[in-house]
């Protein structure tokens, strides 16, 4: 069974190409939502960033974005986007959200892009996102609701259970139902 690098590894070499294409809609309106939320000084971590679809989307919005991913491979077509693009405020590296690389208190926002179905501990990631916050930071994030895996309650109860309070919640994709969140560290 291959590991979480290695799964999102192969995707990469088409991911823009099949998912970016099928669900254009709903990154549009991620970034969308995402945008109402972040100020021209905020310092943002994109955890998860794939090849950077919402990351460039939201870049020019703000001061800088720490993008991560565990794929070594998707982070490489993002930072050849990076390039190819000139795009001079964003950072992309092949970091864990646990990595001490990253340190506490330090962003303004923290993106959470179609990564929470993957995450075996949820309430440890969310701890690990809030303590990467700054005091009144933001957590904007988009999750598939796969059935009874993952429900949209659960995702709303998971959040405000790590300390943040929901600022707006939203469906942005019918099937699977893709739900956009909003809250603020309290």
């Amino acid at each position: 069974m291959p590991t979480v690098s290695e799964f999102w590894d192969g995707r990469a070499q088409n991911y823009d190409a099949q998912v970016g294409t099928h669900y254009a809609e709903a990154y549009e309106k991620t970034a969308a939502c995402f945008k109402k939320y972040l100020k021209p000084t905020d310092t943002v971590l994109d955890f998860a960033c794939g090849t950077g679809i919402v990351t460039f989307a939201v870049a020019p919005s703000v001061q800088s974005v720490r993008a991560i991913d565990v794929s070594g491979e998707m982070v490489r077509r993002a930072q050849e986007k990076v390039k190819a693009q000139g795009v001079e405020n964003v950072t992309v590296t092949q970091t864990d959200l646990f990595d001490g690389c990253l340190a506490e208190g330090s962003f303004n926002a923290v993106l959470a892009c179609n990564v929470l179905l993957y995450i075996e501990d949820r309430s440890a990631a969310l701890a690990r996102i809030r303590a990467l916050l700054k005091p009144q930071g933001t957590l904007l994030l988009v999750s598939d609701c796969l059935g009874e895996g993952l429900t949209r309650e659960r995702v709303r109860k998971s959040v405000t259970d790590a300390g943040f309070a929901v600022l707006e919640r939203e469906n942005l994709f019918p099937a699977p139902p893709n739900l956009f969140l909003a809250a603020k560290k309290v």
